[in-house]
């Protein structure tokens, strides 16, 4: 088992790109998405040393109503893709949308939704976190078509609270904290 490196990745215009929040100077762009895949063990190797035993965690980022959508390339994509649908019927509700649209923003001032499961943990969570003034929210499904939107890292303009992700041990399941928060959260009807 090798060291694990978070890889965000995003079609911007034609091209493709993709960095890692955890390490700075890790980023690439190419031209098509294969190109990208191809090119990625030569720059894992090249930054971490050829002897580095690396796994990626690859998350791809896209565009939705207005908003960035992160979901895991891992065996629960599936799950993470009917999360994204939710959170599109969601958006296509305009009270609703208004509100998801409205904050936090990330450093790069966009709002990021991570479609998450309960099994997810705060580790897993933080890694995909640009530093300690980025904010995401988690997106978890509860019952059989609604969500529950946490709101992590810094609180930006004080228009919404967020959870500090460093007051839970990394280990701990998102399922956990739902059970057990008590602060700023949204649940969305879909």
């Amino acid at each position: 088992m090798g060291r694990s490196v978070t890889l965000i990745v995003r079609q911007d215009g034609p091209a493709w790109s993709a960095w890692s929040p955890q390490y700075p100077g890790l980023a690439m762009v190419q031209p098509a998405a294969a190109d990208l895949r191809a090119v990625l063990p030569e720059v894992l190797s090249w930054y971490f040393g050829e002897d580095a035993a690396i796994e990626p965690q690859v998350h791809c980022e896209r565009e939705l109503h207005g908003v960035i959508v992160r979901l895991a390339q891992d065996a629960q994509l599936y799950e993470r893709e009917r999360i994204a649908e939710r959170l599109g019927a969601a958006l296509g509700v305009a009270s609703q949308r208004a509100q998801l649209r409205s904050g936090p923003v990330s450093g790069a001032g966009e709002v990021t939704f991570v479609c998450a499961l309960q099994s997810d943990r705060i580790g897993w969570l933080t890694a995909q976190m640009e530093d300690d003034n980025d904010t995401v929210v988690a997106l978890l499904p509860v019952a059989e078509t609604m969500l529950w939107a946490i709101r992590f890292g810094a609180a930006g303009d004080g228009s919404a609270a967020a959870v500090d992700p460093l007051a839970y041990p990394p280990d701990t399941a998102l399922g956990e904290v739902i059970r057990t928060f008590a602060g700023p959260r949204q649940q969305l009807r879909t």
